[in-house]
């Protein structure tokens, strides 16, 4: 019996978008992931769509503001999934950790390309969008400080450093989108609940 092995999305899903800008994103999520920002055109975009340039400008005003407007899809999509993960996660500070950990993981994973770009490319931006999206970023880092946190005080966790574990727990995740693919030797659910296992081991 074959196993069939589904392709990662490009995009995750609640964006309302026409079906041309839908395909502007995804081309642009590639060709920024594969190549880099700085080595792509806004006319290799529009080669790669069968367009002219003239009609990208008819979407974005200019390739900083196509990365920007990717990197805010992809951050954004991050911190929600991690707060409503907590949200459902009940009180107790492991269980939501754990599915904190889970979420985080699972998005790097369910959307590579997205997070391949939004990690890699920050330094692209400019010193304006660069702050709004860190900002966005730091959401989803204070959102997982504070479970840590609570859980110390309620004497769940025995770390001393918060902060840190919180960035090691983030560090783990956004490194799986460059090794990962669905016919590696480990499945995606191993990958998730091993990586939410070593989130508790980080604050033990």
């Amino acid at each position: 019996m074959s196993v069939q092995v589904t392709t990662p999305a490009l995009l995750p899903s609640g964006h309302d978008l026409t079906p041309s800008k839908r395909r502007l994103y995804e081309v642009a999520i590639e060709l920024f992931g594969q190549q880099g920002y700085h080595a792509v055109s806004i006319r290799d975009i529009a080669t790669a769509l069968g367009q002219q340039s003239s009609a990208i400008y008819f979407h974005v005003s200019s390739k900083q503001d196509l990365l920007y407007e990717l990197a805010v899809i992809g951050h954004q999509a991050h911190y929600e999934a991690l707060r409503d993960a907590v949200m459902d996660a009940g009180a107790d500070p492991r269980d939501q950790l754990t599915a904190v950990a889970r979420a985080h993981v699972r998005q790097h994973l369910d959307f590579p390309s997205l997070a391949r770009l939004t990690n890699r490319e920050l330094r692209a931006l400019s010193s304006e969008h660069h702050q709004a999206v860190v900002a966005i970023r730091s959401q989803a880092e204070t959102l997982i400080v504070d479970v840590i946190q609570r859980g110390v005080r309620l004497g769940a966790f025995p770390t001393t450093d918060p902060l840190l574990d919180a960035k090691a727990i983030g560090a783990m995740g956004m490194r799986l989108p460059e090794w990962w693919t669905p016919d590696s030797p480990r499945s995606r659910e191993e990958i998730i609940e091993r990586y939410a296992g070593y989130a508790l081991k980080v604050v033990s």
